[in-house]
């Protein structure tokens, strides 16, 4: 990946509109773009979390083929995530118990580990990180923050 003009914290939510498209489609799409230069950092279970949405649409779509849902897994990979181990999160993700799963909570000890915004379509884990002082890059909110 060439050096990034911006970094983001992507979650499960995001990569799956993005994937399988939905109504939030176009507002994902541009944080894929190739022009872009943006580093897209997740944790770990981000990949079990969107094989596993992929294969509930998968179940539920009947316009969702199995080459959809084999054709999402192998683009998520090849998009290029830096994947970090939940190993380093999990012990960290504990201050956020009240008001998020464990699993939303190591998306937002990532992106304060590493000082940079979070996108999410989910409105919660939005809350939560503005909450914790986590800059939300908004999808479709126009240009992305430079940090």
């Amino acid at each position: 990946m060439a050096i990034a003009e911006t970094a983001l914290v992507v979650d499960a939510s995001v990569f799956v509109e993005y994937l399988a498209p939905g109504p939030a489609h176009s507002e994902v799409a541009p944080l894929f773009a190739a022009e872009l230069s943006v580093e897209l950092w997740t944790p770990d279970l981000c990949l079990l979390e969107v094989a596993n949405a992929l294969r509930k649409r998968f179940l539920t779509d009947k316009r969702f083929t199995r080459r959809h849902l084999a054709d999402g897994v192998t683009d998520l990979v090849a998009l290029g995530p830096l994947v970090v181990s939940s190993r380093a999160l999990v012990g960290a993700a504990i201050e956020f118990a009240e008001n998020l799963t464990v699993y939303d909570a190591v998306y937002l000890v990532l992106a304060s580990a590493r000082g940079i915004p979070i996108c999410t379509l989910d409105t919660g884990m939005a809350a939560q990180a503005r909450k914790a002082g986590i800059a939300v890059q908004e999808p479709g909110a126009g240009r992305l923050l430079a940090y």
